[in-house]
């Protein structure tokens, strides 16, 4: 009998724990979908049209646009900039050659797939960023460009595109410069994106003052994206803010890595983590995105909620990584960006894109 008893009694309990436990802890399966951002600067996207007043540029018109002038308009440009306006003819061949270099890199990334989201820099207008979706990227799975005029100089600005829909409409911040600027620049975009397995991303596209402004400018953007990321944190989803930052290591006081991105997962004083900084390099060259004053600068960057990191928040996403994304035709023999040469048309960017690989993870 005693024998019985015990053959028994693991069975029984195992009949219990069967029993008392709910059935999500028992029979739930776990889907997943890889996702990739991308953030590329494009150097100074701009069609070869001429819009009047709202032509910041001038640089980047036709010669024959340029000899009808009653004077010559280049010479109210600043001595660097000058001659490139009287000698550059922008022609619609030319814009039209940029935009299939753009096409061929961003579809060239992840064996020819292309990222699923991204954010580009330095358009000069919405026609930009809508051409070279027309043209090259509407056919491969990617809906409507997200853009908005913003009131920058030069009419350099920041869009979006994405396979993934809208979970609400976009939307821009504006940044708040009177007082450190003479002029406005460009506004941080939302968008907010539906995901496969139902969570929401959301993602903004920064492209914040240049390092020819002080860094109280930067320090002003900063904010706006912290409150941005705040509100994220609060309705609980995630977030990437991704772009062209404009910020050095060597900044003093640093926008970043002295305001809204630490590497303290727990620590949520600061809502972000720059990835470059948290993740490191994934290998020794290229050592940034951007080739600036004989070094390699980490201008491009993502900053991204630190509930994307598995173990820190009920939302599951985790497995993420970065690179900076780098074949062999977007560096010169010296090998630093190829950037387009926009009397030739030869090269690329003087930037490199980056992408941000994450795993969205859903119990069912």
């Amino acid at each position: 009998m005693g024998c019985l008893q015990e053959v028994k009694k693991p069975f029984f309990i195992f009949i219990l724990i069967i029993f008392l436990s709910p059935p999500s802890s028992l029979f739930a399966k776990t889907s997943k979908v890889n996702i990739t951002v991308m953030a590329y600067n494009v150097e100074n996207l701009f069609d070869a049209i001429d819009d009047g007043p709202k032509q910041e540029d001038i640089t980047f018109l036709p010669m024959e646009i340029k000899k009808a002038w009653p004077k010559d308009k280049c010479l109210e440009k600043a001595i660097p900039y000058r001659k490139m306006c009287q000698t550059l003819d922008w022609t619609e061949e030319k814009y039209q050659l940029k935009l299939q270099k753009i096409a061929h890199v961003l579809l060239d990334y992840n064996n020819s797939k292309g990222a699923d989201v991204i954010s580009l820099e330095e358009l000069e207008n919405k026609r930009v960023i809508r051409d070279l979706w027309q043209q090259y990227l509407k056919s491969r799975g990617y809906l409507a460009p997200i853009h908005f005029e913003s009131e920058g100089g030069r009419g350099i600005e920041v869009g979006m595109l994405s396979r993934f829909p809208l979970a609400a409409p976009p939307k821009v911040h504006p940044i708040d410069l009177s007082g450190t600027l003479d002029h406005p620049t460009r506004d941080i975009l939302e968008a907010r994106f539906s995901l496969p397995l139902g969570q929401e991303l959301r993602v903004t596209a920064n492209h914040w003052p240049s390092q020819n402004n002080s860094s109280d400018a930067r320090l002003r953007a900063a904010e706006v994206l912290k409150n941005i990321a705040n509100e994220a944190k609060e309705d609980g989803v995630l977030f990437v803010g991704m772009g062209d930052f404009n910020t050095l290591p060597s900044e003093t006081p640093n926008p970043i890595a002295d305001n809204i991105a630490d590497n303290t997962l727990r620590n949520l004083v600061r809502p972000l983590v720059d990835m470059q900084s948290f993740m490191g390099l994934p290998t020794p060259f290229p050592a940034g995105s951007y080739f600036y004053k004989k070094a390699w600068q980490p201008l491009d960057r993502f900053l991204v909620s630190k509930n994307l990191f598995k173990g820190t928040s009920p939302v599951p996403a985790n497995n993420i990584e970065f690179e900076i994304f780098s074949p062999s035709y977007l560096f010169t023999e010296q090998n630093i960006p190829f950037r387009f040469n926009f009397h030739t048309g030869e090269g690329y960017s003087d930037h490199l894109p980056i992408v941000l690989k994450l795993t969205e993870t859903v119990e069912n």
